[in-house]
């Protein structure tokens, strides 16, 4: 049972997730009102674009008679963006019919025809902290390691879901992160012979000696290390090819994301070397995958596969390990 802190913590949560609510739908709510009053509305649907904090709210409406040929304002605020566009024909008239003003935007209603479905998107920045991580609650990603992959579980579920159905309309996020650290620095240490990381940490030490004497000594040391890795690539080489790794085009391709979520992203975590004075490989890789979170899916699961067989073997190749070594 939960103690206190907890308790403090979800009320916190709550109140942080009605206040982004209540910032989200303000303007919806107005912009609802002013179509109300000159168009018959059909629907109302706000969306939440999570990696880039936007939200859209989408309005599908057609006009009354007695109400075209005149200016419609809607001083809410200006929006990021705004688009208007008839159904029949599915081209934008944004340009002829709406425009942007400081206080907000407004419709000119001349080009428009009584027989016709309008949608209206407008675009607003969500500026509550916090917002999305008030809604959703995500469970932290374990690893499982089998023969050649690893598997890395994932789950997020809203936490308030009653809150997504407002009067407004559906409230829907879409793309929320779900971020897992994939383990990369203590694979790669199971393969990296003994040779190269005497070499590569004479070369540090080389590098940082000033002492003359001491500078020979660590230099004839690290020519015999050099030699008896017995390998023609250099270690700058050797260096640059792993550094392409990680690069996130190219370790996406060792990962996969299945059922509910999708791969969005690998962004390059801490160095395992902390104290070289050049980059080596990372502790971890940031995978970063997305779903999205409604009334109608509440919860979503999926899994992270990282192929750590097939990431290791191009690491040997690279350092030029036989592939039965």
């Amino acid at each position: 049972m939960g103690g206190p802190i907890e308790a403090l913590a979800v009320k916190s949560g709550l109140a942080v997730a009605e206040e982004g609510l209540k910032a989200v739908t303000k303007n919806s709510s107005k912009i609802r009102e002013t179509i109300l009053g000159s168009f018959k509305m059909l629907n109302q649907e706000i969306v939440v674009r999570c990696p880039e904090g936007i939200q859209k709210t989408s309005i599908a409406f057609e006009a009354k008679g007695g109400v075209l040929g005149h200016k419609i304002r809607f001083p809410f605020g200006r929006p990021r963006a705004a688009r208007l566009m008839p159904v029949k024909s599915l081209q934008d008239m944004s340009e002829l019919a709406l425009l942007l003003t400081d206080d907000g935007f407004e419709i000119d209603t001349r080009g428009m025809t009584k027989d016709d479905i309008f949608l209206l998107d407008v675009e607003y920045e969500v500026k509550t902290e916090g917002f999305v991580d008030a809604l959703v609650e995500r469970s932290a990603a374990s690893e499982f390691p089998k023969d050649r992959e690893s598997e890395y579980w994932m789950h997020a579920s809203l936490k308030h879901p009653k809150l997504l159905q407002t009067k407004y309309g559906r409230l829907d996020l879409r793309d929320v992160n779900f971020d897992v650290d994939v383990g990369v620095s203590e694979h790669i240490k199971t393969v990296i012979p003994n040779v190269f990381r005497a070499e590569l940490e004479l070369a540090v030490k080389l590098l940082a000696e000033r002492e003359p004497h001491r500078k020979k000594v660590l230099g004839v040391a690290h020519t015999i290390a050099m030699r008896s890795r017995g390998q023609k690539s250099s270690l700058p080489e050797i260096m640059g090819d792993l550094q392409e790794l990680f690069f996130p085009t190219t370790f996406g391709k060792y990962v996969t994301v299945t059922k509910d979520f999708h791969y969005a992203e690998c962004l390059r975590g801490s160095n395992f070397y902390d104290a070289l004075p050049f980059p080596t490989w990372p502790k971890t890789m940031t995978v970063v995958s997305r779903t999205d979170l409604s009334l109608d899916r509440c919860a979503a699961e999926g899994v992270l596969v990282y192929k750590k067989a097939d990431f290791l073997e191009k690491v040997k190749r690279i350092l030029g390990i036989k592939a039965d070594d």
